[in-house]
């Protein structure tokens, strides 16, 4: 992986690896950046935050579920490390079924989503939503097929194309070669006792890697376990599910955080299912359509939402988070557009957007996140803002896009 490092002083992990910063992902595949720290500030966030790294053999994370309305329960999970980054998934279940938005990241983690969903209620699944392509929310597709017969996946068609062409491929080549490697580099540095650049490491560090290592083992166990299952019925536009009392809409509003994002309105309930159109505490930034995903943002803003379940992160109960998410990309667009309406490049146009206001919002003026915000939206983002502003921002498969430097 490229290091996205501004100062070439710092020591960088790239060659063994990326790390988890408090908690906050950085992903594989579809989200996966190559955010480099610096050997020592990993050992400060080891020491500052030993919960991380505790665990010797690690076996996944931790679900936890939330009741966001009658019937309607919000499913999340620890993600304490870089292994396995799940999203957010919503489990609602109707007066003789029950319907799941996303599956997570790995079997394991839908089959953890199936032993609660068996606690709440003996009703089967009968439909399961992929909100976008993106395979930590629907690479636990298979356990569902295995487990209730005759389920129904829906997704956009682009996300069904998506998944065939970019989302399948770059799994395999992920787990056979791209973790598999960082894993080997993890070891190999636990086994020689030195980083990249030659130096020793320190016991922080050691215990850091040998608790990636422990994790990465058993991501490729998941990985490799992993048996796609796109969608047999695509959404171009809308669908109503009438369940019992219930009312599901399921809405195509418009590219955002990719081309086939759904969203899912229980207007009855006031919940809304976002899905990676509101990521939270950071927004990505990859392959994304900065113009449209605000006018979709403007479209969900209209609904009376009580409940908002965003594709990571914290439940919202109001539409501040939105709004600030919305103004960060019509700020990042409108600059991008000014920068191009001066003639300048795409790294002129790196030079010249200032997000830095909105970067100490996001981070909460916690230096150690503001790597994570700038690999994880502002690189994409910017370089996707120029792309519009000059009239050409085609799909690009986040799966397979370059990681460009900030020189």
């Amino acid at each position: 992986m490229r290091s996205l490092c501004t100062s070439a002083s710092q020591t960088t992990l790239a060659a063994v690896g990326v790390f988890t910063l408090l908690g906050t992902k950085l992903r594989h595949l579809a989200k996966r950046c190559a955010i480099a720290l610096t050997v020592e500030a990993c050992a400060t966030l080891t020491i500052g935050a030993p919960t991380l790294f505790a665990q010797a053999a690690y076996h996944g994370p931790a679900i936890s579920l939330t009741k966001v309305a009658d019937g309607v329960y919000a499913t999340a999970f620890d993600n304490r490390t870089d292994a396995a980054m799940n999203g957010n998934g919503v489990v609602i279940v109707n007066a003789s079924d029950v319907l799941v938005v996303d599956t997570q990241d790995t079997p394991e983690a839908a089959r953890s989503v199936i032993s609660e969903i068996r606690k709440i209620t003996s009703n089967p699944v009968r439909y399961v939503i992929n909100t976008h392509f993106h395979g930590d929310h629907h690479f636990g597709n298979q356990v569902y097929r295995d487990s209730f017969p005759g389920v129904e996946f829906i997704s956009h068609p682009y996300t069904r194309e998506d998944i065939y062409k970019e989302e399948i491929p770059a799994l395999r080549a992920y787990a056979d070669s791209g973790l598999e490697n960082e894993t080997l580099g993890l070891e190999r540095a636990l086994a020689t006792g030195k980083a990249p650049d030659g130096s020793p490491i320190s016991a922080a560090y050691r215990s850091s890697v040998g608790a990636r290592i422990s994790q990465n083992r058993w991501w490729l166990s998941q990985l490799r376990a992993v048996q796609p299952v796109p969608a047999g019925l695509t959404v171009a536009d809308s669908l109503v599910l009438i369940r019992g009392e219930r009312t599901i809409v399921v809405r195509f509003l418009g590219r955002g955080n990719t081309r086939g994002d759904l969203t899912v309105w229980l207007p009855r309930e006031r919940v809304l299912i976002t899905g990676d159109l509101l990521v939270n505490p950071m927004p990505y930034g990859f392959g994304s359509f900065l113009g449209d995903w605000i006018r979709v943002l403007d479209q969900l803003r209209a609904l009376p939402a009580r409940a908002i379940v965003p594709g990571h992160g914290v439940i919202q109960h109001d539409f501040a988070y939105l709004d600030l998410v919305k103004a960060l990309l019509e700020s990042t667009l409108s600059q991008a557009r000014a920068a191009v309406a001066k003639g300048l490049d795409l790294q002129g146009t790196r030079k010249a957007v200032n997000l830095d206001s909105f970067r100490l919002r996001f981070t909460g003026g916690n230096p150690a996140l503001v790597p994570v915000f700038d690999g994880n939206y502002t690189i994409p983002a910017v370089e996707r803002a120029w792309m519009e502003a000059r009239g050409a921002a085609p799909f690009i498969p986040t799966t397979t896009r370059p990681n460009p430097s900030l020189k």
